[in-house]
């Protein structure tokens, strides 16, 4: 039977770090991923939707949801991780300079984000460029294929990580069900899950689930780890505000290249597909190059639950509600500004696309992101906090780094 320093349930933000990062220090690493491997261009085949009350989208591949982000790198979190003893701000340092995080050259800041800039500063609104993990020298100015999969390689993804991890000796295996820590004494000796039909079984010491917040509960439940798991599902609720700007050309140019900062969530500039169908039910004919969106994301609360049956509530709580009103109000306000016409405004309904909070830090893992278990690790969006309201995908990918030097140590 083979024996792995470390085996590493998911490849997205966080298995993809821990992948490449172990397998750099010459450790033997298997992953085992839910989905299979996908062409970037066409990552948009692995969408999972899944219905909770809010609408959580994910995808399921090798390199997961990196693979239809927006390729957005602002750290979040930073200083509610340092309250539990956890310092990801060299990890954060690192992963900088190593992929060149910064925001797009000022080509790239078309018409629409350009008024979406100056609405915001004429209102005295706290307004960034937003840090993006794309090679600017591969990207198209126009492009609006991001979240559908990029199809110039320009964008990182954790696709990256994990081919690199495979040339230096790691092993993937890919559509793997029904996985199982086994464990003794309290301690990790081993993991059995399903492949092609077949149970496998693989010993090992170390196990890092990185199956993201909906996949880690099952895992941990497996463990025979029960309290607080799958509690606290935030997922960063967003709706989009729309109105008609005449020739803004939103969809010319890339999405959430600017942000508003607010306490609680960001604004930013998203050109929504759902936005198109709003317009027809008011009975207003949109032309695309008139169609300004504004996301409105915010900081949800951890009301949602993973239960042990595999099922996911998410309702919107008055709190959430409440929120969303009033940072709605915030994107109507720079909306007016540019000059939207206010009698064609619109709003889609509220999604989530950043699972996260089911493992708690100081719930369910300690500061070295280990759970009871001896061995048995947690490094994905299931160990934050609390929901950050803006992308968290630099900051799950550090505290991957972050884990995977506390192994090497060990």
């Amino acid at each position: 039977m083979t024996i792995y320093d470390a085996v590493i349930i998911g490849s997205g933000a966080a298995g993809g770090v821990m992948a490449k990062e172990l397998s750099i220090k010459n450790k033997k690493v298997l992953v085992l991923e839910k989905g299979g491997f996908v062409e970037e261009a066409k990552a948009y085949r692995a969408y999972d939707i899944v219905f909770s009350g809010v609408e959580i989208w994910r995808a399921i591949a090798v390199g997961g949801s990196t693979l239809v982000t927006f390729g957005n790198a602002v750290p979040v979190l930073i200083n509610e991780l340092k309250s539990f003893g956890i310092d990801i701000v060299d990890e954060i340092e690192e992963l900088n300079n190593e992929l060149h995080i910064s925001p797009m050259p000022c080509n790239f800041i078309g018409n629409a984000t350009k008024s979406f800039i100056e609405a915001a500063k004429n209102l005295r609104l706290t307004i960034k460029l937003m840090p993006k993990i794309i090679d600017p020298k591969k990207c198209l100015t126009t492009c609006k294929h991001c979240t559908a999969g990029c199809t110039t390689g320009a964008k990182w993804s954790s696709l990256k990580n994990i081919r690199e991890a495979m040339s230096l000796g790691a092993k993937i295996v890919t559509r793997v069900s029904k996985v199982r820590i086994l464990t003794s004494g309290g301690k990790v000796k081993g993991i059995r899950y399903i492949v092609n039909g077949i149970e496998k079984e693989i010993n090992t010491n170390i196990v890092v689930t990185c199956a993201g917040a909906l996949g880690t509960p099952e895992i941990l439940f497996s463990a025979g780890i029960e309290d607080n798991v799958g509690e606290g599902l935030f997922t960063d609720v967003f709706i989009t505000v729309g109105g008609i700007v005449k020739d803004i050309m939103l969809n010319r140019e890339q999405d959430m290249l600017a942000y508003v900062k607010l306490e609680h969530g960001i604004l930013s500039p998203f050109f929504s597909v759902f936005l198109k169908p709003k317009f027809i039910c008011k009975g207003i004919k949109a032309n695309p190059k008139d169609i300004m969106g504004i996301m409105v994301k915010i900081a949800d609360a951890s009301s949602g639950k993973v239960h042990k049956d595999g099922k996911v509530s998410k309702p919107l709580t008055d709190y959430d509600i409440d929120l969303l009103r009033k940072y709605s109000e915030k994107a109507l306000e720079i909306l007016e500004a540019m000059g939207a016409d206010m009698k064609t405004v619109v709003a889609t309904y509220p999604r989530g696309v950043h699972p996260g909070g089911t493992a708690a830090i100081g719930k369910v893992v300690d500061k070295n992101l280990e759970t009871e278990i001896r061995g048995l690790y947690v490094a994905d969006a299931s160990v934050l906090p609390k929901a950050p309201g803006a992308p968290p995908m630099l900051t799950i990918m550090a505290l991957a780094k972050y884990l995977a030097k506390k192994l090497v140590e060990t």
